[in-house]
């Protein structure tokens, strides 16, 4: 990619071009979460960002602006520069738009099985190295696959889909092409190169919005089912005051004070057998006691 690279930094509006582009991919989520680029790369990590800006840059290379594609000018002025493999090769990035595949027949190190989600075409196997060390069977993936002599690959730029983030996307995709609810949701080429940055977003919102949401502790009891948290509220015989209750309760074993009027009770243990539970235990029948 270094030759045509660099020939978009020197071709008119080519890197302004680009920059717009790269911009409609990631602007929406930045402006929304109010962070920066830096603070992306803080926040999602450095790789992130090289993969955010390539998806991007392979949706600038599908566009069509007045004087054609940046592809078919590179091609048309340096062309001869490359091999013909090469040539194949931007010639298919162009004009494969990016979707939704769900991946299965996963064999790490040699190839993969996608199926288009967002179409009703069969699956097809890709050949890939390193992403199929790393994809899992029926993991969702946004990319795009391109043809290559008698095979298939895919583009650099892998997103991979959580839940939230795929049921995000198709929210997305069906408000821009104005589906209704009963609307099958099958776009055509022109139709997912132009939602292209929507793929893009869609995953943003939802890492972004992960990144800066604390996981919530889960709690279970000693066989592991989770815990309902509730108050339960005793009356007080006449007479009986605050002292009097919290002596009682400083003597209770493994029940420790809090506060000036706080009692917990739960502590974290291993569970039965010696294995660790999915998450924090109650080791007390009353979690907290509190008073006024």
């Amino acid at each position: 990619m270094s030759g045509l690279l660099a020939f978009i930094s020197r071709e008119g509006d080519g890197r302004g071009r680009l920059r717009d582009v790269v911009a409609e991919h990631l602007m929406p989520a930045l402006e929304e979460f109010e962070i920066d680029h830096e603070g992306l790369a803080d926040l999602l990590g450095e790789q992130w960002w090289g993969v955010l800006w390539g998806c991007g840059f392979e949706n600038f290379l599908g566009q069509r602006f007045e004087d054609g594609s940046i592809v078919d000018l590179y091609l048309k002025r340096r062309g001869w520069k490359e091999t013909a493999l090469n040539r194949a090769y931007f010639t298919a990035l162009r004009d494969a738009p990016v979707s939704l595949y769900e991946v299965s027949n996963v064999q790490p190190g040699t190839s993969m099985a996608l199926r288009d989600l967002l179409s009703d075409t069969a699956p097809v196997t890709v050949r890939e190295k390193s992403a199929t060390r790393m994809l899992k069977q029926w993991g969702r993936i946004a990319v795009r696959v391109v043809p290559e002599r008698n095979h298939h690959v895919i583009s650099r730029p892998l997103l991979p889909f959580r839940v939230e983030a795929v049921d995000f996307l198709f929210a997305g995709l069906c408000d821009a092409l104005k589906l209704r609810k009963r609307d099958a949701l099958r776009p055509s080429r022109d139709q997912l190169i132009g939602c292209a940055p929507i793929f893009t977003s869609a995953w943003l919102f939802i890492e972004i919005d992960s990144a800066l949401t604390p996981a919530q502790p889960q709690f279970t009891n000693s066989d592991g089912h989770n815990v309902l948290f509730h108050d339960l509220r005793f009356p007080l015989g006449s007479g009986v005051t605050q002292r009097a209750i919290a002596e009682r309760l400083d003597r209770v074993k493994g029940f420790p004070l809090e506060g000036a009027r706080f009692w917990d009770g739960l502590v974290a243990r291993k569970g039965r057998g010696g294995e660790a539970g999915g998450g924090n235990m109650v080791d007390a029948p009353i979690p907290a006691l509190g008073g006024k």
